[in-house]
């Protein structure tokens, strides 16, 4: 049983009555570095029955690679009981899944010493970020229709587009892990049943089934959809890229497959109800009333038990089971490229080369294409991230010329709320250092978002802001009788940036606002009608495109050297710290629902309960808007911002002010760089078991206790330090005045104690 080397065994010492169990782990290293780690357990019984079965559990995990990887606890909890996979998971080194180093070991970025720069678009959801990269790639938004495009939210992942004088068509594209698609199905189903539990209608069961509450996992991209009833809104259809006939990046399901998509949808979907009604039976065989009519306290512990009992169903696990299994039958629609497997012998990795554009962007359209009428064949809700190199040009460049050598990092919208931009997530922010232009593209036609003042009080707070450049889209839709020209329209807008930049400046101070108004006078670019391939007519638009070449151009230039040195002292970093600590403990205090701050929104238990499976199993450091991790790392850039605008002293001590700038920037750099390492490692990894823990309650009042017991994670991962500091406290501060000694060192200033 299980692989040579990695098989439990039952023993008992001598002299002792209990049993333990000898098994070599495939996940642990020896003391050489090879995985084998000799481990003993107790198994607490003295009863050899019972410990031979726990035996015989733990064998079903090392027997089978799907449950190698932290991820997958959850899933062994429920297979063969909390004891037996604690055995197995307890000392796992927290790995997460670094998709961005997998794409770099098959294309890695070309270096500013190759004479490439890098941007990085960022932007609300909508804003127009993939139009925009379509066109300076040279993307044909009817032929090509790569990336895809659409009214909602469409891109999910990082799109790395590199653009190449010459060569092949080449591609690399990282997967999500079985375990993280397995926990999405799980949600979905759990959804559709609960639904069903509640009496909705078949097409509500099937939504909910179909479309995961975040809306980056759709199911329906991978098993198709049924046939709208009469007179309902075409919203799928409405909703995605194109719609046209004769899509030239898809081939078409057939009808063949689509009444086989169909069948398998109907029979998971009357497989649900079945599975509810029952499920409900049973959950409310102990109620005294129907759970209709249960106080919303009541029913909330209700339906959290309906929950758990659903994730408890063999009947229910089988239906995931047999989802997951058709999900994975998707891949054989990619018969072009080859793939790498994991552990678990699930897709982790497919390369594709050719020399033909055309079938290149066919091709890889079916790991990024939402079209409708290909629903049932799209693999995009199972992508990581994408990174693509060839011959890329913009249409719109002279004869003659050059492509640009750039590359172009798309990424996930940024959402519309204020509460989506309450941080951005670390999957943005860790890039800034890497990339050397950020650009943010924004919507003209309404004032900016909260999602955009987010990105600009970051960019300041991070010591980035030389890298900034803004990019305004539907220029063309501002209309107005009080605009008459296009340098009127121009002002309407500026004066929303203006007013943007007057809030960073009193939210961050530090001369945020003078920084941010210099560096934006000339890299600030207005796009017309980029939705369409531009004609000689779009002047405007042609010039803004040019003028931000430019700007990947000069980001290429060595940055100016100086000697300048800034000195501080470590005795002043008390009080950011202690203030950023504060606000992020009120911030969270308040979205958990334990207190009340004015412009916090409580969060709704379920999404509490998400992000806690979420560090519980180690997929993300967040659950849709909520990101603990980001917000810490948000409110302490933006404190040690004032520290570091203000050094004790300068050498020499009439420094320029440009140069201290720059010195000023690499400091901030350095930081904010080690500020997300630093977050990670307080609020999830050292507190897995914590998380873990706050996961698991379930029933009356598991609310309250799941949300007090999050709050003491944070107030002892990130504790606010008092006059008379807690053990807690000082190992805080320590670990930040470490962090800020060791960058400011690496950025050439000196620290004082």
């Amino acid at each position: 049983m299980g692989e040579q080397g990695f098989t439990a065994t039952l023993s008992r010492s001598k002299g002792r009555k209990s049993w333990c169990v000898i098994f070599r782990h495939p996940l642990r290293p020896t003391s050489d570095g090879r995985p084998g780690c000799r481990v003993r357990r107790g198994l607490g019984t003295q009863d050899e029955g019972e410990a031979q079965a726990m035996v015989d559990q733990l064998n079903t995990l090392l027997a089978d690679r799907s449950y190698w990887s932290p991820t997958a606890r959850e899933q062994a909890v429920r297979d063969v009981g909390e004891k037996v996979a604690a055995f197995f998971y307890d000392g796992i080194k927290v790995q997460p899944p670094d998709p961005w180093a997998d794409r770099e070991a098959v294309i890695p970025l070309p270096m500013k010493e190759d004479g490439y720069s890098c941007g990085l678009l960022v932007g609300p959801t909508r804003a127009g970020k993939t139009t925009l990269l379509r066109q300076l790639i040279g993307s044909d938004p009817e032929r090509d229709r790569f990336p895809s495009t659409s009214t909602a939210k469409t891109t999910i992942y990082d799109i790395e587009v590199i653009l190449a004088a010459t060569g092949s068509f080449r591609a690399v594209v990282s997967f999500l892990g079985v375990n993280e698609v397995r926990s999405y199905i799980e949600e979905c189903v759990v959804a559709a049943m609960s639904a069903a539990m509640q009496g909705k209608a078949e097409d509500e069961i099937l939504g909910r089934l179909l479309e995961h509450s975040e809306q980056r996992f759709r199911l329906s991209y991978l098993l198709g959809a049924l046939p709208r009833r009469a007179g309902a809104d075409e919203e799928l259809e409405d909703d995605c890229d194109g719609g046209n006939e004769g899509d030239e990046g898809v081939e078409g399901i057939t009808a063949d497959e689509k009444e086989q998509q169909e069948e398998a949808l109907r029979g998971f979907l009357e497989r649900i109800q079945e599975i509810a009604a029952d499920l409900l039976a049973h959950a409310a065989d102990g109620l005294e009333v129907e759970p209709s009519s249960l106080d919303p306290e009541d029913y909330d512990a209700f339906v959290d038990i309906a929950e758990r009992e659903i994730l408890g169903s063999p009947r229910a696990r089988q239906l995931v089971d047999d989802i997951l299994d058709e999900v994975e039958s998707k891949f054989e629609v990619l018969r072009e490229g080859e793939f790498s497997y994991d552990v678990a012998e699930w897709p982790a990795r497919w390369t594709y080369e050719t020399s033909d554009r055309g079938e290149f962007l066919r091709t890889v359209n079916r790991l990024s294409s939402n079209y409708a009428r290909e629903f049932g064949r799209l693999l995009a809700p199972l992508v990581r991230g994408m990174r693509v190199q060839g011959p890329f040009k913009p249409a719109w460049l002279e004869d003659g010329a050059g492509a640009p050598k750039i590359i172009l990092v798309d990424g996930e919208g940024l959402g519309h709320t204020p509460a989506s931009a309450s941080a951005l997530p670390t999957s943005v922010t860790r890039r800034y250092g890497a990339v050397d232009v950020i650009l943010l593209v924004d919507d003209a036609t309404q004032p900016m978002q909260a999602a955009s003042q987010e990105v600009l009080r970051s960019v300041v707070a991070s010591g980035h802001d030389a890298k900034l450049a803004i990019a305004f889209t539907h220029f063309d839709q501002v209309q107005g009788p009080n605009m008459p020209s296009p340098h009127a329209r121009r002002q309407h807008v500026l004066a929303s940036l203006e007013g943007v930049i007057n809030h960073v400046d009193s939210a961050i101070g530090a001369d945020a606002g003078r920084r941010l108004r210099r560096r934006l006078e000339e890299r600030t670019f207005f796009f017309s009608g980029i939705q369409k391939p531009l004609s000689t007519r779009n002047r405007l638009t042609q010039t803004s495109f040019r003028n931000l070449l430019s700007v990947f151009e000069e980001a290429m230039l060595p940055p100016r050297p100086t000697e300048d040195v800034p000195v501080y002292d470590l005795a002043n970093l008390v009080l950011s710290v202690q203030k950023a600590a504060q606000q992020f403990q009120e911030h969270w205090n308040a979205r958990l629902g334990l207190t009340y701050k004015p412009g916090v929104t409580g969060e709704h238990w379920a999404r509490i309960k998400a992000l806690s499976r979420r560090y519980a199993n180690q997929w993300s450091d967040q659950y849709d808007t909520l990101r603990p991790v980001a917000d810490l790392i948000k409110f302490l850039s933006e404190r040690l911002a004032y520290f570091l605008a203000s050094p004790r002293a300068w050498e020499p001590a009439d420094a320029p002010g440009d140069m201290q700038e720059a010195a000023l920037d690499a400091v901030a750099q350095a930081v904010y760089a080690r500020l997300h390492d630093l977050a990670t490692k307080r609020l999830f990894q050292d507190y897995l078991n914590d998380w873990i823990t706050a996961y698991a309650h379930r029933g009356t009042g598991s609310t309250r206790v799941r949300a007090r017991e999050i709050r003491t994670i944070y107030e002892t991962a990130a504790p606010v330090p008092e006059e008379t500091p807690a053990e807690e406290s000082v190992e805080f501060l320590d670990a930040v005045r470490d962090l800020f000694r060791e960058a400011a060192e690496a950025a050439g200033a000196k620290v004082v104690s």
